[in-house]
């Protein structure tokens, strides 16, 4: 068995994003803004994709040697954030259909 990247000829593979951010209200901000920029720098993306078997964010850091060996792949170009326009009314679609 091997990885198999799906919709090569269409629009490619869905991708999970992940993000972070500081609350309006943190009582230390500054921090928590230097602990984000230093998730993202080379060092932190690396001990992270190599922990965790996901291609890091940050373009510099080369992912794990295993998922190197999957070969490349076309990624599906979405914008998440149009995506995520329709997220309260798919919420309230599901709650109607009785979704749990």
């Amino acid at each position: 068995m091997r990885p198999f990247w799906p919709d090569q000829a269409g629009p490619g593979v869905h991708v999970n994003v992940s993000g972070a951010g500081v609350i309006a209200h943190s009582k230390h901000r500054a921090e928590a803004i230097k602990f984000l920029e230093f998730l993202s720098t080379p060092e932190a993306q690396a001990v992270w994709a190599e922990a965790s078997f996901e291609f890091p964010a940050n373009p510099q850091v080369s992912p794990a040697p295993l998922l190197v060996q999957w070969g490349t792949f076309k990624m599906d170009d979405i914008n998440v954030a149009a995506a995520g326009e329709f997220q309260a009314a798919a919420t309230k679609l599901a709650d109607r259909a009785g979704y749990r």
